[in-house]
């Protein structure tokens, strides 16, 4: 069976080691198509229909337990390399704009961790398990569905194009995989497009010493009537990863009504103003130091997916962004993306065993049927999160202070993230397996 993965981030080469794990490369072929030579977005993706991972936020990801529990299990070595070059988060202190502390949330239940790590960085890691010959540098434009005795082909920049058994889209928040299974090639808006949510990512790198004073492992979101910072370390020191290094990350939204077309265009002396009038007042040392003499780095349109009515169709499957695109609150964009992964390539080596073709249409089938209800749920407690970042007034302020306090001493934000990092894909694969028999 020839199969083809189009995009080369974290999903597109979890996706390609996962289905090496499991041995569907010692009968299949399997090649990863990719449109970009370097990883930056911000430098060489095209406006709106660049790549854009919703879990990135100033450059860095959180990898949750879920997440590192699926690298464990792909790669011990691959695991360790995660580890060792982020810094490993023991606490998420929540605060408030007044200097008051709301909440402080340990990472503290057994087997439970995460990870801050550079979006490139863990991007590296995994490429550098992936040959060469299996990654090629081509645009793909559109995807024509399997129809009748047609297989699913791609369509590249140069207008050839090659048939494939089976098209894994990787393909991010502007995935031309999903276009093609809601039947919308060509159009910009569709049903199931991709959403702006009225906010603009800021973030970047900053030497560690800007917020001196911070614990080692305690990553900080500061919520205010106006918006919300966070920061945090972002790798460790070398060959120990719960200590704090060098790198600092910050990052912040930019209310933005209506995004332009080319995004890139964003005058970042305007953000930066914007970040000053913002936070420069807020009562926290670290925000003050980083704002007086703030290097936007970066920019990130919010855009998210809606709930899409399934994930594969004509032997398509979409798998991560393309699939889900969360609300960078979530804090578990790349986490999903990894169990994704997980999941399909397990199905795909038990079901395309005896008839590789046929299988691989039942296992994308499976797979939708079962990573769509959690995600569904994580995608709602994102949208929840989201309204914390808008502007509001001073009651609706004190109010959401009050909320996050209250949640916190409930232990329902705790109770919520135990149950999440309970899931376990195997698990919840076998179970699906045996139901379907």
């Amino acid at each position: 069976m020839k199969v083809a993965i189009i995009g080369a981030g974290i999903s597109g080469l979890s996706q390609y080691l996962w289905l090496r794990k499991v041995g569907f490369l010692d009968a299949h072929s399997v090649i990863i198509y990719e449109a970009r030579q370097a990883q930056d977005e911000n430098t060489t993706a095209p406006s709106k229909t660049g790549a854009y991972d919703s879990s990135a936020t100033g450059g860095g990801i959180g990898l949750s337990t879920t997440g590192l529990h699926v690298l464990e299990r792909l790669d011990q070595s691959l695991y360790d390399e995660v580890l060792g070059t982020g810094h490993i988060i023991r606490n998420w202190r929540m605060s408030n704009a007044r200097g008051w502390t709301l909440a402080n949330m340990g990472i503290t239940s057994e087997g439970e961790k995460m990870v801050m790590i550079g979006r490139d960085a863990c991007c590296q890691v995994l490429r550098n398990r992936v040959p060469d010959e299996a990654v090629v540098h081509r645009k793909v434009v559109d995807i024509k569905l399997a129809e009748g005795s047609n297989k699913p082909a791609l369509i590249f920049q140069d207008q050839t194009s090659e048939e494939f058994d089976f098209v894994i889209g990787c393909d991010g928040i502007w995935s031309r995989t999903r276009q093609a299974i809601f039947g919308a090639q060509g159009r910009d808006q569709y049903e199931f497009s991709p959403r702006y949510e009225g906010l603009v990512g800021v973030g970047g790198c900053v030497p560690g010493s800007m917020i001196k004073g911070t614990p080692d492992g305690e990553m900080n979101v500061v919520l205010g009537a106006n918006g919300f910072f966070g920061y945090g370390y972002i790798a460790g020191q070398p060959g120990d990863s719960t200590k704090a290094g060098e790198t600092a990350l910050w990052w912040s939204t930019y209310s933005l009504r209506e995004c332009p077309d080319d995004w890139r265009k964003i005058d970042k002396d305007d953000v930066r103003n914007e970040l000053q009038k913002r936070h420069l007042g807020w009562q926290n040392t670290p925000i003050q130091d980083i704002v007086r003499d703030v290097k936007v780095d970066g920019l990130w349109p919010t855009f998210i997916t809606p709930l899409l009515p399934t994930w594969e169709k004509g032997s398509c499957v979409l798998v991560g962004d393309a699939a889900h695109a969360l609300q960078p609150s979530s804090g578990q964009g790349a986490s999903m993306a990894l169990e994704d992964c997980e999941t399909l390539a397990l199905l795909l080596h038990h079901y395309a065993q005896e008839d590789p073709v046929s299988g691989a249409t039942k296992a994308a089938k499976q797979y939708s049927d079962l990573r769509r209800p959690r995600l569904d749920g994580v995608f709602k407690k994102a949208q929840q999160l989201a309204g914390m970042k808008q502007d509001m007034s001073v009651f609706q302020e004190m109010l959401m202070y009050f909320f996050v306090w209250l949640m916190a001493w409930l232990k329902v934000t705790e109770n919520y993230n135990r149950n999440l990092n309970a899931y376990d894909v195997p698990t919840e694969v076998s179970n699906a397996i045996k139901r379907a028999e």
